[in-house]
């Protein structure tokens, strides 16, 4: 079975979606539900991330259970320790009870979609193949603990240990994994209808931004400023004082443009003149477009697209200092053409039609589906309680040994 059959991330509907076309890799389905109400159905009226709406004081629930599988509230945030530590560290206590809210809904709907696909794929699963993929789930677990944790099992216990899982989770985990795969693979694939010419062109027009890249250039600045010269004195200054700065700041630029007509190296002199930010990397900006830049610099910017590669600009003067502009490199951009992006969008479409029946076949087998609590909100409250311990600090883990 081949490694590629199996990566898997999660999407808003189905957490596994398989990607079967050139690469053979997993793709999420962009559809997001707004809310799942109370009959646990679902709805996706627009691209906003999902939030749960119920009333103060809802009964939590801390057990789903889809058909004859039950998953506990608290196992849907294994593996996301760090990433509630880094989120409750970072965000307002009310910002981070949104992201709860948001993430759980998100957690509570892939979970969903999985027990059901995992459920109807073990229906068509027989012992020869079940002995086939735990074969696979020992290679692959082999590599992950070679290739991550260098060739040593227990220092990938301990990582698992961390995330509040266990060696036989992960294998779990890959295992269900695979039987999805395959069964999306076999249910999903023959269905998918080429694109015609047509529907490539439709594709073409809707995404032809993103195959777009604009005309740019790499730009070098010194940048000599008034300001500094002024002091404490930059609001207040006299005329006599701004004049002051303004020649100590000419005098600069001049000194620096001299040494770059000697030879010396345009970093070496910015590094010495500048008074930019970018100073200290040799007044390199990287790549810039025209309108990326704030007004103060609009002169550099207009001054570098007039310029070969290269090539030093003469000293550019404006009411609060002195640029001198070098163009590193440029990039006349990019127009798509349809003919040359046709194999792009043929894997965009198809993608997209793949993406769309397994949303269709997890809706289906979701309306069959026994499915308590009724009503979801009633696990999403658990679930965000859950993650909201999940997230508090955890003893510091001892060394490997």
């Amino acid at each position: 079975m081949r490694d590629s059959s199996r990566r898997v991330v999660r999407g808003a509907l189905a957490a596994y979606v398989l990607c079967i076309w050139n690469t053979a890799c997993m793709v999420p389905v962009q559809s997001n539900p707004d809310r799942i109400a109370a009959s646990g159905s679902t709805k996706s009226p627009s691209n906003a991330s999902p939030v749960y709406h119920y009333a103060a004081g809802t009964f939590a629930v801390s057990r789903l259970t889809v058909n004859a599988e039950t998953v506990e509230a608290h196992e849907l945030w294994l593996g996301l320790h760090d990433e509630l530590s880094t989120k409750a560290k970072t965000l307002a206590p009310e910002d981070y009870r949104v992201y709860l809210d948001r993430r759980a809904a998100r957690l509570i709907t892939d979970k969903i979609a999985e027990m059901l696909l995992y459920q109807q794929a073990s229906l068509r699963f027989s012992p020869e193949m079940s002995a086939k993929v735990d074969t696979y789930v020992d290679a692959q677990i082999r590599k992950i603990i070679t290739t991550e944790h260098d060739g040593i099992p227990r220092r990938y216990e301990r990582q698992l240990e961390s995330q509040g899982r266990t060696l036989e989770d992960a294998r779990e985990k890959v295992r269900r994994e695979i039987i999805i795969a395959s069964y999306l693979d076999q249910e999903v694939k023959p269905k998918v209808v080429e694109p015609t010419r047509a529907e490539l062109l439709a594709a073409f027009q809707a995404n032809s931004d993103s195959f777009r890249r604009p005309a740019r250039r790499r730009m070098s600045l010194i940048d000599v400023r008034l300001r500094g010269r002024l002091g404490d004195n930059a609001v207040t200054s006299t005329h006599d004082q701004f004049e002051s700065a303004r020649m100590q700041a000419r005098s600069r630029i001049q000194t620096a443009k001299a040494e770059l007509d000697s030879g010396v190296d345009f970093a070496e002199v910015a590094r010495r003149h500048s008074d930019g930010l970018h100073a200290d990397e040799g007044g390199s900006w990287g790549w810039i477009t025209k309108g990326s830049v704030r007004e103060r610099f609009e002169p550099a910017v207009e001054a570098l697209h007039s310029l070969d590669a290269g090539s030093v600009s003469n000293i550019i003067e404006t009411d609060d200092g002195f640029f001198l502009v070098r163009c590193d490199q440029i990039d006349p951009g990019h127009e798509p053409d349809f003919q040359n992006l046709q194999p792009r969008l043929k894997e965009r479409v198809l993608i997209e039609a793949y993406n769309r029946l397994v949303v269709e076949q997890v809706a289906r087998l979701r309306s069959k589906a026994r499915i308590e609590p009724a009503n979801l909100e009633r696990f999403h409250v658990a679930v965000v309680d859950a993650g909201m311990q999940r997230s508090e600090p955890r003893p510091d883990q001892s060394p490997d040994r």
